[in-house]
């Protein structure tokens, strides 16, 4: 205002002298010229200024906006999980209180096998379950419509292993032939792995007795004699190790299986498409979960002893998996095509079809 003011004035200053009072009445139209443009200018400033205000408020709009505006559609959910360390992560978030602060109440259910949790999602007795690959490609084969919707855990050599009772003679893989060993399901990735160990030993499945039961209760069927064997998951395997009850015969996380991603979380599409807020809400919580234990591993072994029958002192000896937090395709790729070489699938999967589209 102080440039156009002082521009004003010196074009008038410029103009001719007439009378005295000609001059009087020119000086006094010239003020009113002045005061006339600081007006006008100061109307333009007043304008651009509730423009730029305006149009910062519009551009701030969207960034508030982006934030959740709405409630989970559902503010208390059941997850169905296996009771080894491929679940800790979830206890971990329900331990920092990464849940709560999503709105949710989560409610673990824990499941023997990846099939009992399929057949739960099934019958909406669950919203997400902890399904391993192998489970997840067979039932979508046999017309089921589950979708991972986020990455659970990656296995680490020692965390899955064949093991026999600590004065059993069996020795190695081939003395189990016609055996009975204990298994947490007939069909899943623990058992894929226990196909490809049984294999590399010159055996088939055709050649043991499978018997299912629960993790918790195979050292103790074991240690009694009703098995000759056990598929066993961390942290059961240091809980027998520590205790003098087993004995390892075969790591199930060694070769084909090494270093695998082993088992996501899943849903119905139905579910997923009926839940959007509550399943953002699940990732999230999850998610961060997921990072905090990949900084602090320890996070991880020290919720064991809250789900698990394992003392302070042993589980210091637990072999942990990792808890990535990104599903990778070719981990997926990987155990469909080892399913398939072992004919549990009748056509190889396209790994992206099992995976959810969510925003």
């Amino acid at each position: 205002m102080t440039w156009l003011g002082d521009e004003l004035g010196r074009i008038a200053d410029e103009m001719p002298q007439r009378d005295l009072g000609a001059a009087v009445l020119e000086r006094h139209q010239r003020r009113r010229r002045t005061l006339v443009a600081f007006a006008a200018a100061a109307t333009v400033v007043v304008t651009l200024l509730a423009a730029t205000i305006g149009a910062r408020t519009l551009l701030a709009e969207p960034r508030a906006a982006v934030g959740p505006t709405l409630p989970p559609e559902r503010s208390s959910i059941s997850v169905g999980v296996v009771p080894t360390v491929e679940s800790a992560v979830l206890h971990v978030a329900q331990r920092m209180g990464y849940f709560r602060e999503e709105g949710l109440s989560v409610r673990p259910v824990f499941l023997q096998s990846s099939a009992v949790g399929v057949a739960l999602l099934d019958l909406k007795r669950l919203d997400l379950a902890q399904l391993d690959y192998a489970t997840l490609f067979m039932a979508n084969e046999n017309g089921k419509d589950l979708k991972l919707v986020t990455a659970f855990h990656q296995s680490a050599p020692g965390t899955l292993a064949l093991v026999v009772n600590a004065t059993s003679k069996v020795r190695t893989v081939a003395g189990l032939k016609r055996k009975e060993i204990a298994v947490p399901g007939l069909r899943g990735l623990p058992t894929l792995a226990l196909t490809a160990v049984l294999k590399r030993a010159g055996l088939t499945l055709e050649d043991v007795v499978l018997i299912e039961t629960s993790y918790p209760e195979m050292l103790g069927e074991l240690k009694r004699g009703r098995y000759a064997a056990a598929l066993l998951a961390e942290p059961f395997i240091t809980v027998g190790r520590e205790g003098g009850q087993v004995r390892v015969v075969g790591d199930l996380t060694s070769g084909d299986l090494a270093n695998l991603q082993t088992s996501g979380m899943a849903a119905t599409v139905d579910w997923i498409r009926h839940n959007p807020r509550t399943l953002a809400a699940f990732q999230r919580a999850l998610g961060k979960a997921q990072r905090l234990v990949a900084a602090d591993p320890e996070r991880a072994r020290a919720v064991l002893p809250t789900y698990t029958k394992i003392s302070e002192k042993a589980v210091a000896n637990v072999t942990l998996g990792s808890y990535p937090d990104q599903l990778d395709p070719a981990h997926l790729t990987r155990i469909a095509v080892l399913a398939r070489a072992h004919g549990w699938l009748k056509r190889l999967p396209e790994p992206g079809e099992a995976v959810a589209k969510t925003e």
